[in-house]
């Protein structure tokens, strides 16, 4: 029998750090108007804005990804946990 061993740290961290990069996604709101506004020439101001258009539908995409994943690594963390709990009571028992 092989024993596991799962880094609870590792987890708690990694769900930490998507979240707060989850936030930063999220902060970085509407930029269209702010870029747009200091381009002169209208081939540059339309390029920059399919570009900003391009990026929020991405951004959107990013976002739904990251919760996702955020999701799956709270829900191992928490699976694991209650395992790891169930099998120190079983212990206990003995």
């Amino acid at each position: 029998m092989s024993d596991l061993t799962v880094d609870f740290d590792l987890l708690d961290e990694s769900a930490k750090q998507l979240g707060e990069i989850r936030r930063e996604f999220t902060e970085l709101g509407e930029w269209k108007d702010d870029i747009t506004s200091v381009v002169g020439a209208p081939q540059i101001k339309d390029a920059m804005e399919d570009f900003v258009d391009n990026w929020d539908k991405n951004r959107k995409r990013l976002l739904e990804s990251l919760e996702t994943v955020g999701k799956l690594v709270e829900g191992t963390r928490d699976a694991f946990k209650g395992l790891d709990d169930d099998l120190a009571k079983a212990n206990k028992k003995k």
